[in-house]
């Protein structure tokens, strides 16, 4: 049936094509350049025709049933892709770079300060024309519309475009070189591909000239966030320790700050969370709170995570100011991917307490995850709501979110989600009364733990693992598994899981 679909096409493609002249086909030969659909002033400035003649052309086209009129006659789209293909590919490489290069000076000669939806347009058409100073601009251009547009992974496409320009052209580019590899990089760190953007930053920093001391600070910066998302924390503090000897001998504050923050969430993930509180203090110290309104914002919500972490669950109040004061001043900058960290975490604050108000905050952080295309964000708001829907009743939800997490956790460099996961997979087994499969899911997330080596990820899977034994009257086992949690000390537990654990240890007579 397949060949019988494709000899069926190719012959109306012969069919349509049939009749059309040699004048015709250079007509069809700019059209197809220009895309499915294109406008009549486009092609008529490209080809440089007179008007009459060249709508005479479209109206034969039409007439053979290879163009339809769109607009009253303003512009016109081919009536089959492949039409529009084949046409395409009976063009020549020299005539195709010609031909692009004429429709993008075509939309200068319209567009004397073109609007943002033919940016992207005349960045393709002078890239395919080889013209690469004027496709680095328009590229690098379209690239900015597409990170304003929360759409990364477009303005990587453009970006890689400007890459190659920079290439061709003669000349010392080493600079904007690194701008664009950094710009790449900071794409796909918005897209929660954590080793990709921190290859791209280490490609920034080798064409990077040795003299641009702000420039390689606030870039290895950027490399000591990649790698605390890598959960590879001994790089950021190095990364930090040499961005700080950097920005200290150029005196940028701000870089400075960013510094300190950086800081700050390398101690949180270490459970340091009086040096963490101490690093965001000296963070805010160095920021104008109205030029800076950005950075005080995501400030705010390090605030909020240190105090959800020391103050327990049956206070999270300040917690709670904190994260409502980052949302405040984060909405009108519209940080899609800050504000669903202070959401997801707010949802946090709230779910021992309000588990529906929980839910619906992640709701919220969920949203802002989409809008910023953070993949690896989106996985944790999943993972995060299956105990809220747990507590809820709510199973089959709970469940097929931490499938969904899984699912995309497992194409990211991501070990903490994954281990976060497999911990869910243990609770709900757990719930499920499924206990051998329990214990297996447990066992697999506190190998993973270990492996990472953070004390409070540990002790929270002991914690789940001990509960678990205790209601299956293993209660050596849960005891075993208390003492490990007092010997690695009980200032890790986290606050959410505290009555769990003290309720524990009072029904084993600990």
């Amino acid at each position: 049936m397949a060949r019988n679909f494709e000899t069926s096409t190719s012959t109306t493609i012969a069919n349509a094509l049939a009749g059309v002249k040699e004048e015709e086909k250079r007509v069809l030969s700019y059209a197809a350049s220009i895309g499915k659909e294109f406008e009549f002033l486009v092609l008529q400035a490209a080809m440089e025709m007179e008007e009459e003649p060249l709508a005479e052309l479209l109206e034969r086209l039409v007439h053979h049933g290879v163009l339809t009129e769109l607009k009253g006659g303003d512009s016109y789209a081919f009536v089959r892709e492949e039409t529009l293909a084949q046409s395409y590919r009976e063009i020549s490489s020299s005539r195709l770079r010609v031909i692009h290069k004429r429709i993008a000076e075509a939309y200068e000669k319209l567009y004397a300060d073109p609007p943002p939806e033919v940016i992207p347009d005349m960045g393709r058409h002078f890239y395919l024309g080889r013209v690469h100073e004027k496709s680095l601009i328009y590229n690098r251009y379209a690239a900015s519309i597409a990170m304003n547009a929360f759409s990364p992974d477009v303005a990587i496409h453009y970006l890689e475009r400007a890459r190659e320009d920079l290439a061709a052209l003669p000349g010392d580019h080493r600079l904007e070189e690194a701008e664009v590899l950094k710009e790449i990089g900071e794409q796909y760190g918005a897209m929660g591909e954590d080793a990709r953007e921190d290859e791209f930053y280490g490609e920034s920093l080798k064409k990077l000239p040795e003299e641009e001391l702000t420039m390689r600070a606030l870039l290895l910066l950027s490399q000591a966030d990649a790698a605390r998302d890598m959960d590879k924390l001994q790089l950021t503090h190095k990364y930090c320790e040499e961005a700080i000897r950097l920005l200290e001998k150029t005196g940028h504050k701000k870089g400075l700050a960013m510094a300190h923050r950086s800081l700050a969430r390398a101690a949180y993930k270490e459970s340091r969370y009086e040096l963490g509180m101490k690093e965001i203090e000296a963070t805010l110290g160095l920021l104008d709170p109205v030029k800076d309104a950005l950075e005080v914002g995501r400030c705010y919500i390090e605030f909020g995570n240190f105090l959800t972490a020391t103050s327990g669950p049956a206070d999270p109040v300040k917690a709670r100011e904190y994260y409502q004061r980052a949302i405040q001043t984060l909405e009108p900058l519209h940080d899609y991917q800050e504000l669903a960290r202070a959401h997801n975490n707010l949802a946090i604050a709230l779910g021992p307490n309000s588990p529906r108000d929980a839910l619906n905050q992640l709701g919220v952080a969920r949203d802002c995850a989409e809008k910023a295309k953070d993949k690896r964000f989106l996985a944790w708001i999943l993972f995060n709501s299956v105990e809220l829907h747990l507590a809820l009743g709510e199973v089959m939800e709970a469940a097929q979110n931490n499938v969904e997490a899984r699912r995309l956790l497992s194409k990211l460099d991501n070990p903490l989600g994954l281990q976060q996961v497999t911990l869910n997979d243990g609770i709900l087994a757990q719930h499920r009364k499924a206990y051998e499969e329990s214990e297996t899911a447990y066992q697999d997330a506190l190998k993973r733990a270990e492996t990472l080596g953070y004390p409070q990820v540990i002790v929270e899977t002991l914690v789940h693992m001990a509960q678990m034994h205790a209601e299956t009257g293993k209660n050596d086992d849960a005891v075993k598994e208390i003492a490990r949690v007092k010997e690695i000390g009980e200032a890790k537990v986290n606050p959410t899981n505290l009555p769990v654990y003290e309720g524990l240890k009072k029904q084993l007579g600990i």
